[in-house]
């Protein structure tokens, strides 16, 4: 009878133990895709005016210049699909507020370089690169976070 009840308490002990290491778990896995996403995310930026000066004169660095577009476009999708741990919600929602403001940028650049009118003053003059800054902003939070 006592060795029954102590094993039914180790049990749910480690039950227990278990169930907080999964949560530890995801909390780090989601930092550690937050943070991998602001780093994209700031590449992107880096990239974007070089990528437009080619554009402007290339087809083949236009074509180039759509794929990287959705591509970001896509990463933007798939971050907005993470689920963030409690501690975290107000700070992933803030980040999926720029996300927003991100896509529909892009979704107009998109539109620009397709019909041919990309020029670097449009991507200099949209708010993509204050958004990304933005973004930016939010990394030692996110960093913060996973210690």
């Amino acid at each position: 009878m006592k060795k029954g009840l102590l094993l039914l308490i180790l049990s749910i002990s480690l039950l227990s133990g278990c169930s907080a290491l999964d949560q530890v778990n995801q909390s780090v896995n989601y930092v550690s895709e937050a943070t991998s996403y602001i780093d994209q995310a700031s590449q992107f930026s880096s990239q974007l005016p070089e990528m437009t000066q080619q554009a402007v004169v290339d087809t083949e660095a236009r074509t180039q210049l759509v794929q990287e577009l959705q591509q970001m476009q896509t990463q933007i999708n798939q971050f907005a699909n993470l689920e963030a741990p409690g501690f975290a919600q107000d700070l992933h929602q803030k980040l999926v507020g720029y996300n927003e403001t991100l896509g529909t940028e892009i979704n107009g650049l998109i539109d620009q370089v397709q019909a041919g009118q990309i020029t670097l003053e449009k991507v200099n003059n949209s708010q993509i690169f204050q958004t990304i800054d933005q973004i930016n902003g939010l990394m030692n939070q996110f960093q913060q976070l996973g210690q």
